[in-house]
């Protein structure tokens, strides 16, 4: 799924702030049983494929208290009242092959964008070979 920021604000930009996020992120899944098989932190939106693993609550849900969690810890620190656009764009990942291409496609994001030359330099992405390996 994606998730952007309020108004594409480059929020996400800091080491600071894509710390927090990426931290939670793990924290949020790890509460919830969630499996975290791959994320990547841009300035201005989170890509990350996750699956409910043994939880019983919706990819939605887990989202809901993501954003929650982040927007509470933000508004400690920095005063913004919103830093998560509404909604997201979802997709469900069918096979081996699709998710093998979509964690490729996220993980050269920063690749894309010219951030770095080679995704493995990115350090706000991280991809899980132990999850993944459950679903392959």
């Amino acid at each position: 799924m994606t998730v952007c920021t309020e108004n594409k604000e480059r929020i996400l930009g800091s080491e600071v702030n894509a710390r927090i996020v990426a931290n939670e992120l793990l924290k949020t899944a790890k509460d919830l049983g969630f499996n975290i098989l791959c994320y990547c932190l841009m300035p201005d939106h989170l890509h990350v494929i996750v699956s409910p693993g043994e939880s019983t609550l919706s990819v939605s849900k887990f989202l809901n208290i993501f954003k929650g969690r982040t927007t509470a810890i933000f508004r400690e620190r920095k005063d913004l009242k919103k830093i998560w656009q509404r909604s997201a764009f979802d997709h469900v990942i069918r096979t081996e092959e699709n998710l093998k291409g979509i964690i490729e496609y996220i993980r050269n994001n920063p690749v894309r964008k010219g951030i770095v030359e080679n995704a493995d330099d990115y350090p706000y992405s991280e991809s899980f070979d132990v999850e993944i390996r459950k679903y392959t």
